[in-house]
């Protein structure tokens, strides 16, 4: 017991800082965008926008997931392995960087015709090839910092290093307006960069041979790239659907459709990628225990239910208050959407833990597979959804997608893995989900007074039950 209270600490604390350290990140952004909206317009913002969304795609393809790839073999190795298997991952960032630096000069007339309609924006492409070299190093630095459980740190790297870049892209903008923005986003890329680097530098490392980095970067790189094709059938998925309802309801209402769905995934969101930054690498270093591991599912699971119903049932009550805040009144229609597929949330919760038990084991081809049919049904909902109820039959559509994907993945657990044991904490999602659509529907319905009121005494009683399960000594 005292052993399960002390890795529930060790979540929470990790929970706090990591959300803490994305809501700064979000806030930076969000100022950012600000600063070139006023000093640029909306051509600077679409100029900006194009530039990073070609970046992504590059960046995607050549850093080959590295920042999850490696977490797993470093985290589940020996210790006396660890140091050279750190060195071989520091190697694999700079190598990875630096073919992709070396490609995007190559077909940097390429980028410019495809992206601008021209070859005038080579030179600039040639300049943020360097982006791409700092994006892989800094995913190498990232991943040798969470895999050896130094969480401070990587707060710390993300946090100063985020805030460092934010302000001098900001200066760049302020003093050289269009054209600071290439020096803008490269100052970004590479304060971030040096963030990590330093964080990083302490980490033990031993030589190895030519021949070693080979035989240990191999299982690494294979694994990633299973991964970097499965990310890109959901970047397919999603640019299809957006294309598609683009034609159906016109740019300014998709604008609508992507803020509610940057509310749900982005910020609703944040205790997900708050989370795995700790429990991946914890889960990895016993997933060849099959005790163990389902230990540590049966924890995450229950954590994460608790405390995430907690927020939902209290986040319902303030959606357009949020739209407001975050946008302007011409986004509430995004509300029903919003409050729908939060309900799906928690079905989210439930993906995500079984999810990342197929990454800890190294099953790429399985992790393909699921994610792959995750895009198809995603597709397939939204598609269905939107002609049945518009943008709130897209919010059904989440909660259907999610529920499947999380079946899915739980078939994987339970037939190709052989474990259980999760009986209760998938009783209490479904008691969950009940209590969050009928929060839901009271908000839907405009009866947001009764809705505090359930909120004022749920939110209270399942802090209470957290505290006392998670937390007390």
């Amino acid at each position: 017991m005292s052993n399960t209270k002390s890795t529930s600490r060790r979540v929470f604390n990790a929970l706090s800082l990591f959300s803490s350290v994305q809501a700064a990140m979000i806030i930076c952004s969000i100022v950012r965008t600000k600063v070139i909206a006023i000093c640029l317009g909306t051509a600077g913002v679409a100029v900006f926008g194009l530039y990073n969304n070609s970046l992504a795609v590059l960046n995607q393809l050549t850093q080959l997931s590295i920042n999850i790839s490696s977490v797993r073999d470093i985290a589940g190795s020996p210790v006396s392995l660890r140091s050279r298997l750190s060195m071989v991952v520091g190697r694999l960032g700079w190598i990875l960087g630096l073919t992709g630096c070396l490609l995007t000069i190559a077909i940097s007339p390429v980028l410019s015709r495809w992206t601008f309609g021209d070859t005038d924006h080579t030179v600039p492409f040639i300049c943020l090839s360097v982006v791409v070299l700092a994006g892989a190093v800094s995913e190498s630095r990232k991943a040798l910092l969470q895999a050896h459980q130094l969480l401070n740190r990587l707060a710390r790297a993300s946090m100063w290093g985020g805030i460092a870049a934010t302000v001098l892209s900001i200066v760049f903008i302020k003093v050289l307006a269009f054209d600071g923005i290439v020096p803008s986003i490269l100052a970004f890329a590479v304060g971030a960069c040096l963030a990590f680097i330093i964080e990083s530098h302490t980490i033990e490392t031993a030589q190895v041979s030519v021949a070693e980095a080979v035989s240990m970067s191999k299982p690494i790189i294979k694994l990633g790239m299973l991964m970097t094709v499965a990310i890109f059938t959901t970047v397919v998925a999603q640019y299809i659907f957006l294309a598609w309802l683009r034609v159906q309801m016109g740019v300014d209402n998709l604008g609508v459709y992507q803020a509610g769905y940057t509310i749900v995934n982005q910020y609703v969101g944040l205790a997900f990628s708050a989370l795995s930054v700790e429990f991946y690498p914890r889960l990895s270093s016993v997933v060849t225990s099959r005790t163990r591991t389902q230990l540590f599912v049966k924890h995450e699971l229950s954590m994460l239910l608790v405390g995430l119903t907690a927020c939902i049932v209290l986040f319902m009550n303030m959606v357009p208050i949020a739209i407001h805040l975050l946008y302007d009144d011409s986004f509430l229609g995004a509300a029903g959407f919003v409050l729908l597929a939060a309900i799906g949330t928690i079905f989210k919760a439930v993906s995500f833990v079984f999810a990342f038990v197929i990454l800890a084991r190294g099953d790429g081809a399985t992790y393909l597979f699921t994610e792959t049919l995750s895009s198809i049904l995603y597709l397939l909902f939204n598609i269905v959804g939107y002609k049945l109820g518009g943008l709130d039959g897209v919010g059904i559509a989440y909660i259907l997608w999610y529920f499947a994907y999380a079946v899915s993945v739980y078939i994987v657990y339970r037939m190709k893995y052989n474990m259980g044991g999760v009986g209760r904490q998938l009783a209490l999602a479904g008691l969950f989900t009940a209590l969050v659509a009928s929060q839901a529907t009271l908000c839907y319905l405009g009866f947001y007074l009764i809705a505090s009121i359930v909120s004022s005494i749920v939110v209270p009683v399942m802090g209470l039950k957290f505290y006392r399960l998670f937390l007390k000594k």
